[in-house]
């Protein structure tokens, strides 16, 4: 009887060709719909059935044909699992919009898109794409490793639809109602001219002409546009129909009142302004009131260093203290830790206080050193004389005396503050 051995090798050869053959099999068909092409975007349908080892879909484009992914860059992806709990909403961001049988795709928490693995088929409108060139794009079914369970065939694709742009506003009537304002203005002051001629206080006529351009500038810059915004706030205006606004009763606070977040919101904006004035103006009152004192010496290096961060523009100071901060920042590196300490948003609330409270130290610290230096010293001569302590004199003398500029650089500080969105 012959050996059967050569015929048990060609039978294991051919039980172990037949996972490959169904991977080369396995090719997701993308075909690129024309009809719903836009500005910057190409609309694929994907038809797929996915394996057990395929954990998402990646899209990738190219500007030119690649049979490896190295040779293009990732667009989007797409993951696979268990939707049964998950709501079909649009995206937050207008980046990928997906579907999966007619309706907008499942979404996972972080807002990612996630598809059914019996759905079959799927589609997406990628955006960023080049208007006029032709795409390269593919999809690639990847396991939980990140590599590729099955081959991937680019197509090409292109969008020719060009921008188009948004009509320009009505802005007629603000530019009307700006007019009138300053001519109201202009009127105004002639009027008060023309009286004071005629009772006899010809001296004072010209100091109409002085205030005119600052009453002017303030009416046209600051009183008209705080007036023009109280409107808005009342009406349904925005920037798609400016000027074709509608009378919107409350209806715009009570949407805000009536938001989720509106509590958590408030109160971190008060912790926020609370503690950042309190600690610039008393770090700043120290600091101030320390480098003033007699025998300092090196005063005024002291003064210019402390200076620099409020010197330095506050955009790049962020940036700084954001790099510092990363778990290989500067900081870390200091401490001999990993601390990622933007990880949690309690941290993050925290370290952007700590920041902020860096930024406007030098500020106060300077407004506080001249108005201490204002103070005369035949004061603290004569309680010195009396047997005052430090602690008395500070209490007694320099707060009662710098409270004319204590008052109105706390309210700016509050001001300024309230309104900060730069740190954050």
């Amino acid at each position: 009887m012959p050996p059967r051995r050569p015929q048990l090798a060609g039978c294991a050869w051919l039980l172990a060709l037949v996972p490959l053959a169904a991977l080369a099999d396995a090719v997701p068909e993308v075909t690129v719909d024309a009809a719903k092409q836009e500005y910057r975007r190409i609309h694929v349908d994907v038809r797929h059935a996915a394996g057990p080892e395929t954990s998402a879909y990646e899209v990738w484009f190219s500007d030119r044909p690649f049979r490896s992914t190295s040779d293009a860059e990732l667009h989007s992806t797409v993951l696979i699992g268990d939707v049964s709990g998950l709501a079909r909403t649009a995206p937050a961001f207008d980046t990928q919009d997906c579907w999966s049988g007619g309706l907008p795709i499942h979404r996972n928490a972080d807002d990612l898109p996630v598809v059914a693995r019996d759905a079959g088929a799927w589609s997406c409108s990628l955006s960023g794409m080049t208007p006029g060139a032709d795409q390269w794009i593919a999809v690639v079914p990847v396991g939980a490793n990140g590599r590729s369970t099955a081959s991937f065939e680019p197509v090409m694709a292109r969008t020719d639809v060009a921008d188009e742009r948004t009509p320009e506003p009505d802005t007629l009537h603000i530019t009307v109602t700006l007019a009138a304002v300053v001519l109201a203005a202009v009127a105004l002051l002639s009027y008060l001219r023309f009286r004071d001629v005629r009772g006899g206080r010809a001296a004072t006529r010209h100091a109409y002409v002085y205030v005119a351009p600052a009453l002017i500038g303030l009416t046209a810059l600051t009183f008209y546009p705080i007036a023009y915004g109280v409107w808005l706030a009342f009406t349904d205006a925005s920037q798609s129909h400016l000027g074709q606004e509608n009378w919107n009763g409350i209806g715009n606070f009570v949407t805000v009142a009536a938001s989720p977040g509106i509590l958590r919101v408030g109160a971190f904006t008060m912790i926020w302004t609370f503690t950042n004035v309190a600690a610039h103006v008393g770090i700043g009152l120290l600091l101030a009131y320390t480098l003033t004192r007699p025998g300092i010496r090196g005063s005024t290096l002291y003064r210019t260093v402390l200076l620099l961060p409020w010197a330095i523009p506050g955009y790049i100071s962020v940036l700084a203290w954001n790099g510092m901060l990363q778990p290989d920042g500067l900081l870390n590196a200091i401490l001999g830790t990993a601390i990622d300490f933007t990880a949690t948003p309690n941290a993050a609330r925290a370290s952007v206080i700590l920041v902020n409270i860096w930024l406007g130290i030098p500020f106060m610290m300077m407004a506080l050193s001249g108005a201490l230096q204002g103070i005369p010293t035949d004061m603290f001569e004569a309680a010195e004389l009396e047997g005052a302590s430090r602690w008395d004199q500070f209490v007694r003398l320099t707060l009662p005396n710098l409270k004319g500029t204590l008052v109105p650089i706390s309210l700016l500080g509050f001001i300024w503050t309230f309104n900060t969105f730069n740190t954050i």
